[in-house]
């Protein structure tokens, strides 16, 4: 065998180990993602690159942390984890496996999403309308179970399903028609869990723009639990 034959074999051998641990990480744990247009102006631009969890890792954790611990009323601490027991509790309900003992020690899919003014990913419900924008990126503004004000109608009130997001984009400019320029919940309704993709955490590219993505609520409340 040739030397050059010799490192060809070496070159398709190290592929073959490394590339399915890869993608069984990209699949489950954290991937990237690429914002395309401007919706969430001027938290994210068109062409940020995003680190998104795709799963809870230990879950067990994040329950033993809500369920065992109590905090003084009146905290950000209190109300996070009322959101994450009644979150925790709506998702049980409809069949997701909160409690798994070998789940518990593994990984959950989608991430347990408890915190309003996150940023998620999401296979759009009108993707086959719009194949071009198949994966959008919004932030969440109302959990399942949640009465939410419709963010271009605030007059309008709208119960989030058990196992729903209520999701807009940030930017609030107007397109044609009046319409508002981010195609979300305002368009298309309450998304479902099963279309999550996952959580965005950090900008990850350009370098200028390196950094975590943060939780940002509206001044007046926007959902609640009723």
């Amino acid at each position: 065998m040739s030397f050059s034959s010799s490192r060809l074999a070496q070159a398709l051998t190290s592929v073959t180990l490394t590339l399915p641990p890869i993608i069984f990480f990209s699949d489950n744990f954290y991937s990237l993602y690429r914002v395309t247009g401007s919706s969430m102006e001027p938290s994210l631009y068109h062409g940020d690159i995003l680190l998104v969890r795709k799963s809870d890792v230990y879950p067990d954790r994040l329950w033993h942390k809500w369920t065992s611990q109590t905090y003084d009323e009146g905290t950000e601490e209190a109300e996070e984890q009322q959101n994450a027991l009644r979150v925790m509790a709506l998702d049980a309900q409809c069949d997701r496996p909160i409690g798994h003992k070998q789940i518990a020690y593994t990984f959950l899919r989608p991430p347990t999403i408890y915190i309003p003014g996150c940023v998620v990913v999401f296979r759009a419900p009108d993707a086959e309308k719009y194949p071009m924008s198949e994966y959008r990126v919004k932030r969440v503004i109302g959990l399942g179970g949640q009465i939410v004000r419709n963010g271009s109608r605030h007059f309008e009130l709208r119960r989030v399903p058990s196992y729903g997001l209520w999701v807009e984009g940030d930017n609030d400019e107007e397109g044609q028609d009046s319409e508002p320029k981010s195609s979300d919940s305002r368009t298309f309704g309450a998304v479902s869990k099963n279309l999550i993709v996952g959580v965005a955490e950090r900008v990850v590219w350009p370098p200028s723009r390196w950094g975590l993505i943060p939780c940002i609520t509206a001044p007046v409340t926007r959902s609640w639990w009723a």
